[in-house]
């Protein structure tokens, strides 16, 4: 029976990640940037006075539920766009030969930062018998505004503050999580000054 249940946990975990639609969506909803493209994100959000946080195109945000408010000015990233070319041979164009796909890189103001949009909040129902408030407090933790440009994280932890991205998938889960982290790295140095 043991040999089965292992089967059968390994049969469940290989679904789980290569099936499409398996693994929690909320960790590839949001474009992944190069670190050139982060600081000149970072830089113009400076230089505009915007708080920093997840960025997505215009649609990105629609189907998110949320609008990029009128007359805002869109981020300038690099991007890749691809173009067709002929294939040519000894410098003869070959007419009857597939087009080839080549990139160029362009600078285009497509992308917004969340402080950029609007749209009602997602509501976070209440766990009952349980404040968030509360626990924050007699953990001495506080939070901080979510300033990553990468939506794809649902939080993080620094120091003795928290903070949950606007737009996470599970917001309670992320707030354990990163509650967690800093709860787990206390009980680590009281134990390590203990041994000392």
């Amino acid at each position: 029976m043991p040999e089965r249940q292992h089967a059968d946990w390994g049969e469940l975990l290989r679904e789980a990640i290569e099936k499409p639609g398996r693994m929690l969506e909320a960790y590839t909803a949001f474009h992944n940037f190069s670190l050139g493209n982060a600081l000149l994100a970072l830089e113009q959000c400076t230089r505009r006075n915007l708080q920093r946080g997840p960025l997505n195109t215009y649609n990105g945000w629609l189907e998110r539920k949320r609008q990029v408010r009128k007359g805002e000015k869109g981020i300038t990233l690099c991007m890749p766009m691809a173009c067709k070319r002929n294939a040519q041979t000894e410098a003869v164009p070959n007419e009857t030969a597939e087009p080839q796909t080549c990139y160029a890189f362009r600078f285009r103001a497509y992308w917004f930062v969340l402080a950029q949009t609007e749209g009602e909040d997602t509501p976070i129902p209440p766990i009952p018998g349980f404040d968030v408030d509360t626990a924050l407090c007699a953990l001495n933790i506080t939070r901080t505004p979510f300033d990553e440009i990468n939506g794809n994280i649902q939080g993080f932890a620094r120091g003795r503050e928290i903070a949950v991205n606007p737009v996470a998938a599970l917001p309670h889960k992320t707030t354990f999580h990163e509650l967690a982290h800093l709860c787990c790295v206390r009980s680590y140095v009281a134990l390590s000054l203990e041994a000392l």
